[in-house]
């Protein structure tokens, strides 16, 4: 990894330099303020030094590092403390999903074929464990057992899943903040909702990017804008993002982009909760990749939760076989469904969420499994 340091005026003339010298996938690991020139320190001028490097990397985990971050947020991260280590909550958790494994798997010699395959299949969608045995456990109540040769089936396993898949779509006004783990593609889909709303809705349409971590996701974001001819804004801190909001008052939708960030970072989770408390958005996305494992999605809605997000966007949908989430995402999260994108194209590729289509599309994909397994 190349990393080199600028003394600057100001980050925008930093960022002017990176992407000359550095490219448009630098990364800036941390920024301070220092003094030069003058006599005995009187008449020293203040300029900026800005570290960036050529590769994306985690910020090293010191403590000096931490306090270059960009939108310089000590003050009120020191409120937002780590929580109480909750290790052995997890291991008791972890020991208490082997046990229920271990007698599903000893019932399981003695289940009824239609169980066995029913489990397989919802396996292969990699819906979570507690979810397949309420799903089996309700059509003993109802109906006893399926047939999976029966035409009927797509219907009543459709029945089934529509409970556990929850949906909105509300009419968007206000702020809209996009919040989410790395590599999910949320500059991306708020490109195409901006698109949407803009041309289809013909609302009044803003755009402000707080992702000024990667350099090509910015100038991505511009593109975006230039073509659908939607006004954009950058913001480098959170009082910058504060005066561009003012700004953008009068507008109908202003959708705010930020940096993805690790669930597994809790430095990275206490910013971006505190600049959530500083927008104060009225609507928070959170975006979540379709290819991620049921494992993994727990431990982002655990991790993401603390943000409080309103709807979730389930992203990359065209990218992946398995359709679980549909019903894991209300399971582990409990916020409704908003949108889905299912390709790269902009604004084509997103469609509003429907509980009863998506219950649907997965009992169809359920039937498909069994019958050619």
């Amino acid at each position: 990894m190349i990393v080199k340091k600028y003394l600057v005026k100001d980050i925008k003339e930093a960022l002017e330099k990176i992407k000359i010298e550095l490219g448009k996938d630098a990364v800036i690991l941390g920024t301070r303020k220092i003094k030069k020139g003058g006599f005995l320190g009187i008449g020293a001028k203040t300029y900026l030094e800005v570290t960036a490097a050529v590769e994306e990397n985690e910020l090293k985990q010191n403590q000096e590092s931490k306090n270059q971050q960009i939108y310089q947020l000590q003050e009120i991260l020191s409120k937002n403390s780590p929580k109480k280590d909750s290790d052995d909550l997890d291991e008791i958790k972890k020991m208490m999903y082997e046990l229920k494994s271990m007698v599903s798997r000893q019932r399981s010699d003695n289940e009824p074929e239609w169980i066995i395959n029913l489990r397989k299949a919802l396996n292969f969608h990699d819906v979570n464990q507690e979810i397949i045995e309420k799903v089996i456990e309700y059509i003993r109540i109802k109906y006893g057992n399926i047939d999976f040769n029966d035409e009927n089936t797509r219907f009543v396993l459709s029945e089934i899943f529509l409970p556990f898949i929850k949906t909105e779509t509300p009419d968007i006004l206000g702020k809209v903040m996009f919040v989410g783990p790395t590599g999910v593609g949320k500059t991306t889909t708020l490109a195409k909702l901006a698109a949407k709303m803009s041309i289809n809705e013909n609302k009044k349409v803003g755009i402000l990017t707080l992702d000024t971590y990667r350099i090509a996701a910015t100038e991505q974001l511009k593109t975006y804008a230039t073509l659908m001819d939607i006004p954009m804004r950058v913001a480098y801190t959170p009082k910058e993002a504060r005066i561009e909001l003012e700004a953008m008052s009068d507008f109908d939708v202003v959708f705010i982009d930020t940096a993805g960030r690790s669930q597994k970072n809790e430095l990275q989770m206490n910013e971006i909760k505190a600049m959530s408390e500083i927008i104060s958005p009225d609507y928070k996305f959170l975006v979540v990749g379709m290819q991620y494992r049921s494992s993994d999605l727990e431990l982002i809605a655990k991790k993401f939760s603390e943000i409080s997000p309103t709807h979730i966007i389930l992203t990359k949908m065209d990218e992946t076989s398995s359709l679980g989430h549909f019903l894991n995402t209300s399971h582990f999260i409990n916020k409704p469904i908003i949108y889905i994108t299912n390709g790269q194209r902009v604004p084509d590729d997103i469609i509003e969420a429907s509980n009863k289509e998506l219950s649907i599309l997965l009992s169809r994909e359920v039937l498909k499994y069994v019958k050619s397994s």
